[in-house]
């Protein structure tokens, strides 16, 4: 099996936190078949797959050459779905402002492009997975915590490559950082 990697912003044992508790809210209300460690809480920025070590290289100097901007903050807010209100396949929570994020986005995925990688087709909806994978049942009525908000921003400092590691704890493990330009 090859070993596959993506592109993320990581959150703070506050937020984690933070989400832990909601997660534990939805548990009870969607039966979703896996939910993340609070640990493994990101943003993902950009999916890689399969990656040799000949293009985690190409992206190492990409990353030298690429200013990916100032460090922000994002405010997380509201859970919503993918896949059928009903049966969903992702529940997850929101973040804000997109702008700032948008931008980000495209400085990392034009420096994985230089490395040989394609973007995807669809647009980037950047969210946090707090459950996957459709147990049993639907879900009657409507998702709760729509409105709730953490108290404390995530700071977007730093965007880090991560190594999938299936089974294991971490099961996300910092490859490389880019640290972003302090304000």
């Amino acid at each position: 099996m090859s070993t596959h990697y993506f592109i993320g912003i990581g959150t703070n044992e506050l937020i984690q936190a933070a989400l832990a508790e909601w997660q534990d809210e939805l548990k009870a209300y969607v039966p979703m078949k896996l939910w993340p460690r609070p640990e493994e809480f990101h943003i993902t920025l950009q999916f890689l797959g399969a990656t040799p070590d000949e293009q985690l290289d190409k992206i190492k100097v990409a990353w030298q050459e690429q200013d990916f901007g100032k460090a922000f903050s994002l405010d997380v807010a509201g859970v919503d779905t993918f896949g059928s209100p009903k049966q969903p396949r992702v529940v997850w929570a929101g973040v804000k402002p997109l702008d700032k994020l948008q931008a980000l986005h495209q400085k990392v995925t034009a420096s994985t492009k230089t490395a040989g990688f394609q973007l995807e087709d669809r647009p980037y909806r950047p969210h946090i997975t707090l459950g996957k994978k459709w147990g049993s049942g639907k879900v009657e009525g409507q998702l709760p915590l729509l409105d709730k908000h953490l108290s404390a921003p995530i700071l977007v400092e730093k965007v880090t490559l991560y190594r999938i590691e299936p089974g294991k704890r971490p099961k996300y493990v910092p490859v490389m950082v880019k640290d972003l330009e302090k304000e």
